[in-house]
Protein backbone atom coordinates (compact mmCIF):
# COMPACT_ATOMS: atom_id res chain seq x y z
CA UNK A 1 0.00 0.00 0.00
CA UNK A 2 2.82 2.14 0.84
CA UNK A 3 4.12 1.74 -2.64
CA UNK A 4 0.97 2.68 -4.49
CA UNK A 5 0.69 6.10 -2.39
CA UNK A 6 4.40 6.94 -3.76
CA UNK A 7 3.95 5.85 -7.23
CA UNK A 8 0.53 8.48 -6.94
CA UNK A 9 2.39 11.27 -5.42
CA UNK A 10 4.95 10.79 -7.98
CA UNK A 11 2.33 10.78 -11.13
CA UNK A 12 0.50 13.73 -9.48
CA UNK A 13 4.10 15.76 -9.55
CA UNK A 14 4.61 15.18 -12.79
CA UNK A 15 1.30 15.58 -14.17
CA UNK A 16 0.73 19.50 -13.16
CA UNK A 17 1.47 22.20 -15.18
CA UNK A 18 2.83 25.47 -14.32
CA UNK A 19 0.84 28.53 -15.37
CA UNK A 20 2.41 30.01 -18.58
CA UNK A 21 3.19 33.88 -18.52
CA UNK A 22 1.16 36.04 -20.78
CA UNK A 23 3.71 38.44 -21.38
CA UNK A 24 7.19 39.81 -21.02
CA UNK A 25 8.74 43.37 -20.79
CA UNK A 26 12.19 43.57 -21.07
CA UNK A 27 14.30 46.98 -21.14
CA UNK A 28 17.80 48.84 -20.14
CA UNK A 29 19.15 50.42 -17.03
CA UNK A 30 22.32 53.52 -17.56
CA UNK A 31 24.82 52.97 -15.40
CA UNK A 32 27.03 56.42 -14.97
CA UNK A 33 30.40 57.22 -13.51
CA UNK A 34 32.01 60.92 -14.08
CA UNK A 35 35.67 60.77 -12.87
CA UNK A 36 37.20 64.44 -13.02
CA UNK A 37 41.22 64.78 -12.85
CA UNK A 38 42.19 65.50 -9.47
CA UNK A 39 44.90 65.62 -6.72
CA UNK A 40 45.23 63.72 -3.66
CA UNK A 41 48.09 66.43 -1.69
CA UNK A 42 49.83 64.88 1.27
CA UNK A 43 47.76 61.59 0.59
CA UNK A 44 44.62 63.78 1.46
CA UNK A 45 41.75 64.79 -1.40
CA UNK A 46 41.03 67.95 0.63
CA UNK A 47 41.45 71.51 -1.28
CA UNK A 48 41.18 73.53 2.05
CA UNK A 49 43.25 73.08 5.59
CA UNK A 50 45.50 70.47 4.43
CA UNK A 51 48.06 70.34 7.25
CA UNK A 52 51.48 70.08 5.64
CA UNK A 53 53.60 69.50 8.65
CA UNK A 54 56.12 71.95 10.23
CA UNK A 55 59.03 73.73 8.85
CA UNK A 56 61.27 73.32 13.15
CA UNK A 57 64.30 74.93 13.84
CA UNK A 58 63.92 73.85 17.12
CA UNK A 59 65.34 75.27 20.23
CA UNK A 60 68.64 77.22 20.37
CA UNK A 61 70.71 79.86 22.57
CA UNK A 62 70.09 83.56 21.08
CA UNK A 63 73.58 83.48 19.94
CA UNK A 64 73.51 81.49 17.10
CA UNK A 65 75.17 81.07 13.75
CA UNK A 66 73.54 79.42 11.49
CA UNK A 67 70.00 77.05 12.43
CA UNK A 68 68.62 74.76 9.76
CA UNK A 69 65.04 72.84 9.66
CA UNK A 70 63.23 70.26 7.23
CA UNK A 71 59.75 70.66 6.72
CA UNK A 72 58.19 67.22 8.12
CA UNK A 73 54.63 65.94 7.52
CA UNK A 74 52.58 63.10 8.35
CA UNK A 75 53.57 61.43 5.29
CA UNK A 76 57.42 62.59 5.87
CA UNK A 77 59.67 64.92 4.78
CA UNK A 78 58.54 67.36 2.29
CA UNK A 79 55.23 68.12 0.40
CA UNK A 80 53.89 64.89 -1.79
CA UNK A 81 51.33 65.16 -4.80
CA UNK A 82 49.62 62.43 -6.85
CA UNK A 83 47.43 63.06 -9.97
CA UNK A 84 45.47 61.39 -12.30
CA UNK A 85 47.30 60.87 -15.06
CA UNK A 86 47.70 63.74 -17.05
CA UNK A 87 47.22 66.19 -14.82
CA UNK A 88 49.37 69.12 -14.52
CA UNK A 89 50.07 71.02 -11.43
CA UNK A 90 52.17 73.34 -9.46
CA UNK A 91 52.99 73.99 -6.15
CA UNK A 92 53.80 77.37 -4.58
CA UNK A 93 54.75 78.68 -0.72
CA UNK A 94 54.36 82.55 0.08
CA UNK A 95 55.38 83.29 3.62
CA UNK A 96 52.94 85.91 5.79
CA UNK A 97 55.37 88.20 7.31
CA UNK A 98 56.86 90.86 6.24
CA UNK A 99 60.17 92.21 7.02
CA UNK A 100 59.75 93.74 11.21
CA UNK A 101 61.56 96.91 11.70
CA UNK A 102 64.37 95.26 13.33
CA UNK A 103 65.60 91.56 11.84
CA UNK A 104 68.57 89.39 12.93
CA UNK A 105 70.51 87.51 10.67
CA UNK A 106 71.17 87.40 7.20
CA UNK A 107 68.86 88.68 4.55
CA UNK A 108 69.17 87.05 1.33
CA UNK A 109 67.50 87.55 -2.12
CA UNK A 110 64.74 85.52 -1.38
CA UNK A 111 63.93 86.15 2.47
CA UNK A 112 61.48 85.36 4.53
CA UNK A 113 61.04 86.55 8.31
CA UNK A 114 60.43 84.88 11.94
CA UNK A 115 58.37 87.43 13.79
CA UNK A 116 58.89 87.48 18.09
CA UNK A 117 55.51 86.52 19.49
CA UNK A 118 55.88 88.81 21.89
CA UNK A 119 57.35 92.27 19.90
CA UNK A 120 56.31 92.47 16.64
CA UNK A 121 59.11 95.11 15.31
CA UNK A 122 61.70 91.98 16.06
CA UNK A 123 62.61 89.62 14.00
CA UNK A 124 65.11 86.75 12.32
CA UNK A 125 65.43 86.54 8.62
CA UNK A 126 65.29 83.04 7.32
CA UNK A 127 65.34 81.56 3.55
CA UNK A 128 63.60 78.18 2.15
CA UNK A 129 65.41 75.67 -0.48
CA UNK A 130 64.13 72.47 -2.36
CA UNK A 131 67.44 70.84 -1.39
CA UNK A 132 70.10 70.69 1.47
CA UNK A 133 72.62 71.92 -0.87
CA UNK A 134 71.36 75.44 0.77
CA UNK A 135 72.48 77.46 -3.31
CA UNK A 136 69.30 78.42 -5.11
CA UNK A 137 66.24 79.70 -2.57
CA UNK A 138 62.93 79.38 -2.72
CA UNK A 139 61.06 82.85 -4.33
CA UNK A 140 57.62 83.79 -2.84
CA UNK A 141 55.11 82.51 -5.40
CA UNK A 142 57.31 81.12 -7.84
CA UNK A 143 56.80 77.01 -8.88
CA UNK A 144 58.74 74.21 -7.21
CA UNK A 145 60.85 72.19 -8.68
CA UNK A 146 60.32 68.60 -7.86
CA UNK A 147 63.67 67.57 -6.91
CA UNK A 148 62.60 64.66 -4.47
CA UNK A 149 61.81 60.92 -5.63
CA UNK A 150 58.57 59.70 -6.77
CA UNK A 151 56.76 57.63 -3.93
CA UNK A 152 54.74 55.02 -5.90
CA UNK A 153 51.77 55.54 -3.33
CA UNK A 154 52.12 59.25 -2.70
CA UNK A 155 53.37 60.75 -5.71
CA UNK A 156 56.19 63.42 -6.20
CA UNK A 157 57.75 64.47 -3.59
CA UNK A 158 58.75 68.43 -2.88
CA UNK A 159 60.99 68.61 -0.03
CA UNK A 160 61.33 71.74 1.91
CA UNK A 161 64.61 72.80 3.99
CA UNK A 162 64.99 76.00 6.23
CA UNK A 163 68.07 78.15 6.57
CA UNK A 164 68.52 80.89 9.23
CA UNK A 165 71.95 82.16 9.03
CA UNK A 166 74.17 85.16 9.92
CA UNK A 167 73.33 85.10 13.51
CA UNK A 168 76.09 85.86 14.11
CA UNK A 169 76.44 84.86 17.69
CA UNK A 170 74.72 87.82 18.72
CA UNK A 171 74.22 88.21 21.89
CA UNK A 172 71.19 91.34 21.58
CA UNK A 173 68.95 88.87 19.78
CA UNK A 174 65.51 88.77 22.08
CA UNK A 175 65.09 85.69 23.41
CA UNK A 176 61.24 84.23 22.50
CA UNK A 177 59.12 82.52 20.56
CA UNK A 178 59.72 83.66 16.30
CA UNK A 179 57.28 82.39 14.37
CA UNK A 180 55.82 82.75 10.30
CA UNK A 181 52.79 81.02 8.46
CA UNK A 182 53.99 79.50 5.09
CA UNK A 183 51.01 79.26 2.84
CA UNK A 184 50.86 76.33 0.62
CA UNK A 185 48.96 76.30 -2.63
CA UNK A 186 48.83 73.18 -4.97
CA UNK A 187 47.27 74.74 -8.54
CA UNK A 188 45.54 72.27 -10.93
Amino acid sequence: MKMKLFLLGCALGVGTVTPGFAATTTGTINATLVLTTGCLVNGQSATTGVNFGTLDFGSSAGTFDTLNATLVGSLGNGIFVRCTTGQTYNVQLTSSNEAPATVYGAVTAQPRYLVLGSDATQGIAYTLYGSTAYTTPIANNANLVNTGTTDPVNGDNYPVYGRVSGGGFNAAIPAGTYTDTINVAVNY
